[in-house]
């Protein structure tokens, strides 16, 4: 019976007291005073002194025989917990006469009480059958007694009797106990082509949507939450990104006006680096943030890695260390300056400085690796990258390139053995 308390508590919120520092309509007075405790009995009630209140309600009750008194003070019980005393006084209120009002509080006490049977019973001996109420508080019950077909039918009928929110998302919630997945939407959907995305409506479309993992639904209604709190853009931006749908992911970005952040990273991720390059500039220029500079001369090395490239972002760099020090920057710099033949001699020199503040890393080990191979010491290289255990296609070929040098500084060196051996004879 897990936010029994909160849901009984939601539903005589919404179908008996209403908001609770409202005056009670109270006809004409008994006494000349009735008034100035009406007055306490609600700066009580507003201010959460519910016991102070309920006494107030109950001498009310007592001084003029108002049912309307009775009704504040069991409400005032029942926020104070006190469910049994709620249960008992309303019995004996309803021997002697009859009030709605009064029998669906002691319903929501039956329930605290987790007396389902008892409510259900009272429900169906002595109350209206023909009521909202009834046909409402049965699904729920039903439901809770895991008696989803019978709910079902009760939650339906509650429906036709006031096509109200409340009783839509009852009536969804119901429909998914029975996995009628596509009924539930198709209720839900009808509201929200009515009247719009509100959120409770739209809220528990998403549920479902995710529930029977629809996706794109689910990234959809997303969107349209967006428009009552931004951070449902962010979430359909991410399934959408998940589902490879980038044309879509692209466009919430920029239809909404999101962090250009994400626009980078989608470009990254589609591997469109000219135009990440840009986003990655243009946020730098903004705020004048180095990562972003550092995210520019990664993308325009990839978008284009040739030499003239190559020398614009070893300036760059060069300038990003002053800011930056961390392995990877050492590790780029070094990397482009002996990749391209720029300068492998200072290129191994800053990637010796990433390896001494990361030694695990392969990527850098790598670059080590292909220092030394730049500077013919094949063998060198090979002993570093010998023992190196990475599927990237980079490492594969340099490891390739290495040995074969390697080998082939094997056949030289065999060749000139037997041509001093010949000259020697």
């Amino acid at each position: 019976m897990k936010n029994i308390k909160y849901k009984i508590g939601f539903l005589i919120f919404l179908l008996i007291t209403g908001c609770s520092v409202k005056q009670p309509q109270i006809g004409e007075k008994v006494f000349p005073k009735e008034d100035d405790y009406i007055v306490k009995a609600l700066v009580n009630e507003q201010s959460g002194d519910y016991k102070q209140a309920a006494n107030i309600y109950n001498f009310l009750y007592k001084k003029t025989d108002k049912t309307v008194y009775f009704r504040k003070y069991l409400s005032m019980l029942y926020d104070l917990g006190k469910y049994n005393e709620v249960i008992k006084k309303s019995n004996d209120f309803l021997q002697e006469k009859w009030n709605d009002e009064v029998f669906k509080i002691k319903i929501f006490a039956l329930l605290q009480k987790k007396k389902l049977k008892e409510a259900k019973n009272e429900l169906l001996t002595k109350f209206n059958k023909k009521s909202e109420f009834f046909y409402t508080m049965m699904a729920f019950i039903l439901t809770k007694e895991h008696k989803y077909k019978e709910a079902l039918e009760y939650a339906k009928s509650g429906y036709a009797l006031n096509p109200s929110k409340k009783n839509l998302l009852n009536l969804s919630d119901v429909l998914v106990k029975n996995k009628r997945y596509n009924e539930a939407i198709a209720y839900l959907q009808t509201y929200l082509n009515e009247y719009g995305c509100d959120y409770d409506v739209c809220l528990r479309l998403a549920r479902i949507y995710k529930e029977v993992y629809d996706i794109p639904n689910l990234a959809n209604i997303y969107e349209k939450l967006g428009i009552l709190d931004p951070k449902y853009y962010v979430l359909a931006l991410n399934y959408y990104m998940d589902e490879g749908d980038y044309k879509n992911a692209i466009r919430i970005v920029k239809k909404h006006h999101l962090n250009q952040e994400y626009l980078m990273y989608i470009y990254e991720e589609t591997k469109e680096y000219k135009k990440a390059a840009l986003v990655a500039l243009n946020l730098y220029l903004k705020t004048k943030d180095v990562k972003y500079l550092l995210k520019y001369t990664i993308f325009i090395y990839k978008a284009t890695p040739d030499k003239k490239t190559a020398k614009e972002v070893v300036k760059k760099l060069e300038y990003i260390k002053k800011y930056i020090k961390t392995p990877f920057v050492y590790n780029f710099l070094g990397y482009v300056l002996i990749d391209k033949d720029i300068n492998p001699e200072k290129g191994l020199k800053y990637v010796q400085k990433a390896i001494s503040l990361n030694p695990s890393n392969t990527d850098y080990i790598d670059s080590l690796a292909w220092g030394y191979y730049k500077l013919h010491k094949c063998k060198t290289a090979w002993d570093i990258i010998k023992t190196v255990d990475s599927d990237d296609e980079t490492v594969l070929l340099h490891k390739k390139r290495i040995k074969r040098c390697l080998n082939d500084i094997k056949k030289n060196h065999k060749k000139n053995k037997r041509r001093l051996r010949k000259k020697k004879k």
